[in-house]
């Protein structure tokens, strides 16, 4: 049976990479905690002013219930792009249909004036 002898070098790579990953998961949090911080600071705002940038009070409330250590600025963002482009959508297939009742509307103006006599 043979046992691998654990090198100085190998054994200082391994303490490295550990280090650097706690210290990943310490920004990490950090950020989500001053993230978090910010967020909670929405919920002073009125419900035009988070109108404006996208946002509901459930929202905002949603995002905070998330857990402790995730971002909820990062859910905020999600909900508000995903709102913008709906009502984009909503809003071009409303100027498509006011063009298709237009376009329709003035076509039968032109078949009606080619069938009358002149």
């Amino acid at each position: 049976m043979s046992h691998s002898k654990l090198t100085p070098l190998a054994l200082f790579d391994t303490l490295a990479g550990a280090f650097a990953n706690g210290v990943a998961v310490f920004v990490r949090g950090w950020t989500a905690h001053r993230h978090r911080r910010v967020v909670r600071e929405l919920l002073a705002f009125d419900d035009h002013m988070l109108a404006d940038i996208g946002l509901r009070r459930g929202d905002v409330t949603a995002a905070l219930a998330m857990p402790t250590l995730s971002d909820p600025s990062t859910r905020l963002r999600i909900l508000a792009v995903e709102r913008r482009a709906g009502s984009r959508a909503l809003r071009r297939a409303a100027i498509d249909g006011f063009r298709a009742e237009a376009g329709e509307g003035s076509n039968r103006a032109t078949v009606a004036e080619a069938r009358s006599p002149a």
